[in-house]
């Protein structure tokens, strides 16, 4: 994420970049209708496609067959291979849900325009929320504004809904650093939502000064204006505090970050109280660089 956290999931804009670490999934068509996934997270497992049970390890590729198993001509066997960096928060559950519909999309001749909207069910189904933000960069790729349909803010999005993916260009230098601990998004929202209880207005104020700031972001990565991307960024980063998502933790590294020649900006990455901060422009000491993948989902035969 880079930024409009919490404000996105109240259908405000974002903007979420893709980054080149991905998830592989090589498929073996089997005459079996079942599934026979193996991979390094987790001990091999064989399970029957009529019906899926979505439980267990690899819950979110179970819920992407089943988005797809009456369309399925067999079973298929999964080698998931990870390249993604398990300490940077960056979105392996989305990337995995991403590659399995489109795995069993190809493997049911089914096109893959409305994938994202799959995923979003996928997701939503075991989490109970999500903005489907990081869904988009695991498809499209690159850099983009991001926003969901009045009527996908909540629940099961409607089959025909598709959320706004627009490209930005390409950033210059982003980087990463993790804070060294996180705290479940779930949670975090949690904790908002028992602060706003009796505060609604004012919360509802805060996320709309947070959706405009975003969208000034997003004006700014369109035409290419870096140093105002940055300052957009350094304001949205107050909003979060604001929010109260900024632990001390977070707030030395940001401000440590600001001390760097040629910053462009920093914030928060994500839902906060833990995980990653991210800077734009010269990179921090202790900061991880991270490059943009121009490409999302590719299906090679």
């Amino acid at each position: 994420m880079i930024t409009g956290e919490h404000a996105v999931v109240y259908g405000h804009a974002a903007i979420v970049a893709a980054v080149e670490q991905r998830i592989t999934i090589e498929v073996t068509p089997l005459a079996e209708r079942q599934l026979e996934i193996l991979s390094d997270i987790a001990p091999p497992a064989t399970v029957p496609l009529d019906p899926i049970v979505v439980e267990g390890p690899y819950r979110f590729v179970l819920a992407a067959a089943a988005r797809f198993a009456g369309r399925l001509p067999g079973g298929a066997r999964l080698q998931i291979a990870s390249e993604i960096d398990p300490t940077l928060g960056l979105g392996s559950s989305a990337a995995v849900t991403v590659a399995a519909l489109g795995a069993f999309a190809h493997l049911s001749g089914a096109p893959t325009e409305g994938l994202h909207t799959d995923a979003l069910a996928v997701v939503r189904r075991i989490q109970g929320r999500g903005s489907g933000a990081d869904l988009a960069a695991s498809l499209k790729g690159g850099m983009n504004a991001y926003r969901l349909g009045a009527d996908m803010l909540t629940g099961a999005p409607p089959e025909t809904t598709r959320a706004r993916i627009d490209r930005l260009p390409m950033p210059p230098a982003l980087s990463l650093r993790y804070a060294g601990y996180k705290t479940p998004t779930g949670e975090v929202l949690a904790r908002i939502a028992a602060a706003m209880e009796g505060r609604e207005a004012e919360f509802a104020a805060l996320y709309d000064r947070m959706g405009d700031c975003a969208a000034t972001a997003i004006a700014a990565a369109g035409r290419g204006d870096w140093a105002g991307l940055g300052a957009a960024l350094s304001v949205y980063q107050g909003l979060m505090a604001e929010l109260g998502v900024c632990d001390d933790m977070l707030g030395r590294i940001i401000a440590e970050a600001k001390t760097t020649p040629g910053l462009l900006g920093a914030k928060i990455s994500g839902s906060g109280l833990g995980d990653c901060v991210l800077a734009l422009g010269a990179r921090p000491e202790g900061f991880t660089p991270v490059a943009v993948a121009e490409e999302g989902l590719k299906i090679d035969d």
